[in-house]
């Protein structure tokens, strides 16, 4: 019930404190991991539910409120295991899964 709450929250665009969201998010990950690990091909059901995790953890990560730094850290480095455990399974070509591409600022040339 508590995970149903979360969610709610998290996709109302309410802050959710880092006491529920952590634990939450960590466990949530820790499952997309598991899921992705056992997916023979991008077709797998769990595959398909690995990846689901992977853009409600995403999208939730911004909205937790009170995160220490390390926890952000760690939540980002399950998120990026996840990334790479989605991205080994084959047949994976979500562009979902893919790096951010790089954005490069020229400067201004001076015209004055």
């Amino acid at each position: 019930m508590l995970h149903i709450i979360f969610l709610l929250a998290a996709t109302a665009g309410v802050g959710v404190p880092a006491v529920v969201g952590l634990p939450m998010l960590n466990t949530e990950l820790e499952r997309g991991i598991a899921m992705a690990n056992v997916a023979a091909t991008a077709e797998s059901i769990f595959y398909e539910e690995a990846e689901e995790v992977y853009t409600q953890a995403r999208d939730i990560l911004p909205r937790i409120k009170g995160l220490t730094r390390d926890d952000h850290s760690a939540l980002e480095t399950k998120m990026s295991d996840l990334r790479m455990a989605l991205q080994i399974v084959p047949g994976a070509t979500s562009k979902l899964l893919q790096p951010a591409p790089k954005v490069y600022v020229l400067p201004r040339a001076n015209l004055g």
